[in-house]
């Protein structure tokens, strides 16, 4: 299975196998191999990672820019890649809700940033996004605060907007629309944590990855695959 697996990788990538450790402990035998991988597109760089949960350490490039149709492109992908996972399997992820604190959920439904403000956010390298989530709470008002308090404070939220789907369930049963601003990384954890249903990233401003950004962002969802995968075998 592991030349068949180093086989495909060479087929489709020109991979070079840079080393193989092998260890053998009990029944149990693990042998690891390191390649060296050139990628054609960050697309090809996220399908690998989706589909081979690797530990990646990027060597090049130092900065990679791509426009916001790009990028918005694989993140299509990972929310399509964790959605079919998840229903399959009946798996997923549990978020954090941090301490309650006071919200007024009116100023959210209005608009928290006004046009200067979200000038200077964009000008910092934060993207502006919309993410739409399907949830189920006790309220309207209790899904509202979750979702505040479960996105990272690194995260300006700027607007809240929420649909009934089933007036006639307990509680809440409904789309959730978030008007955010963030940085890369962070939508890319955002999408598979929440399992967004729909993503979009507003204007055609140019994206820009530093290097560690890159290998964050592929370790992110190696690492995610890795975990759901063992939930899934449990």
């Amino acid at each position: 299975e592991f030349e068949k697996a180093i086989n495909q990788l060479k087929e489709k990538y020109n991979a070079k196998l840079l080393s193989v450790e092998e260890e053998e402990e009990g029944n149990l035998y693990t042998k690891v191999g390191e390649l060296e991988i050139k990628f054609k597109s960050f697309l090809d760089y996220i399908d690998f990672c989706l589909k081979h949960g690797a530990d990646v350490e990027v060597i090049s490039p130092p900065k990679l820019k791509m426009d916001s149709k790009e990028f918005g492109g694989a993140i299509a992908r990972i929310i399509q890649f964790f959605s079919n996972f998840c229903k399959k399997y009946n798996v997923g992820f549990n978020a954090f809700v941090r301490e309650e604190k006071d919200i007024d959920i009116d100023k959210y439904r209005e608009g928290i940033y006004d046009e200067d403000e979200i000038y200077d956010l964009q000008e910092e390298g934060y993207l502006r996004v919309k993410a739409v989530f399907e949830v189920e709470g006790k309220s309207e008002e209790v899904v509202i605060k979750n979702i505040i308090l479960s996105l990272d404070d690194s995260i300006h939220i700027n607007k809240i907007i929420t649909k009934v789907l089933d007036d006639k369930a307990e509680g809440f049963h409904g789309l959730v629309a978030v008007d955010m601003f963030c940085k890369p990384f962070e939508v890319v954890e955002i999408i598979y944590k929440f399992l967004a249903v729909a993503v979009s990233i507003e204007g055609d401003r140019e994206v820009e990855l530093d290097i560690s950004e890159l290998q964050d962002i592929g370790n992110e969802l190696s690492g995610a695959v890795f975990e759901l995968s063992h939930a899934v075998k449990l």
